[in-house]
């Protein structure tokens, strides 16, 4: 399964980011949160975009709907949204409460968030 919306690196700054939603559309949305600020593009088709903190991002969003039509697709491409941010050995299968299905690779420092219910993701700059 080949991605299409852009990978987001965490740790890189707010400029950077910004000019990664901007090679996909000049429509930024951006929304004031208590301790952090979330950007992210939005098509027809699929919407990302970053959470970002003193000018550096630290999260990562895709709201992407391919491999929707069943569970091996969606597994597909959970497996390779995580190879996006290291070795795809070195992530662990963490907590599912129900809403969420948690993963992390300690190796990478990334936590991931999938969200069961909603098909979306986030990956969490951790440690």
């Amino acid at each position: 399964m080949q991605l299409i919306p852009p990978h987001i690196p965490l740790g890189i700054s707010l400029y950077d980011g910004i000019k990664i939603l901007s090679s996909i559309s000049a429509d930024i949305e951006k929304y004031q949160q208590e301790n952090e600020d979330f950007y992210k593009v939005g098509l027809l088709e699929w919407e990302f975009g970053f959470y970002s903190k003193s000018g550096v991002v630290h999260s990562s969003w895709y709201n992407d709907p391919q491999g929707r039509e069943s569970q091996e697709g969606i597994n597909l491409k959970v497996t390779t949204y995580l190879a996006r941010y290291g070795s795809i050995n070195d992530w662990e299968e963490g907590i599912n409460n129900g809403w969420i299905q948690f993963f992390i690779n300690k190796k990478a420092g990334v936590g991931m968030a999938y969200g069961l219910h909603k098909d979306v993701l986030r990956f969490n700059k951790i440690g």
